[in-house]
């Protein structure tokens, strides 16, 4: 079989060789349905940080609506936090809209989650009490601008929706 055409015949237009800016332009189109992928695509919020100490996160964080965490050693071998401010309710709503608030304080410890960084879990002295909902209790350990944030992704886990608190002290 004879790969060329015989004198006068053109190639039909749909099986011409793709030309320079026909390969550019499928290039373009390749690069930009893989543009932003990035092993942390799935990622909501700062970027996570292991291997945290006590030390690492002791003072105050500032969040939202003036709520205020601090971290402390109770130098009796235990770890307290006080609240003031704090969320009545984890919703999404309370990154827009001021909710109801409490003052509060109880221990807490550091735990380890290899697929999403350290996380801080907070446990009240008065677990008795009534909330509108249920109050933040576990923050991940995240890194922004080369500074310590405590954060929480609030709602829906296909929406970025997080509740961020950066150390102010």
């Amino acid at each position: 079989m004879s790969t060329t055409r015989p004198a006068g015949r053109r190639r039909p237009a749909h099986l011409k060789r793709p030309t320079t800016a026909a390969l550019a332009l499928s290039a373009i189109a390749v690069m930009s349905l893989t543009a932003g992928c990035s092993q942390d695509q799935g990622r909501c919020g700062p970027a996570p940080v292991e291997d945290v100490f006590g030390k690492d996160l002791y003072g105050t964080y500032a969040g939202p609506h003036e709520a205020r965490l601090t971290l402390r050693d109770n130098g009796d071998n235990t770890r307290g936090f006080t609240v003031t401010g704090w969320p009545e309710n984890s919703d999404p709503e309370i990154l827009g809209k001021k909710p109801p608030a409490f003052d509060g304080q109880g221990t807490w410890r550091i735990e380890d989650d290899p697929d999403q960084g350290d996380r801080v879990r907070l446990q009240f002295e008065d677990e008795g009490r009534k909330y509108s909902g249920l109050p933040v209790k576990q923050l991940r350990v995240g890194e922004r601008d080369g500074r310590v944030v405590l954060f929480d992704q609030l709602g829906d886990p296909d929406v970025c929706r997080v509740f961020e608190l950066a150390r102010s002290s």
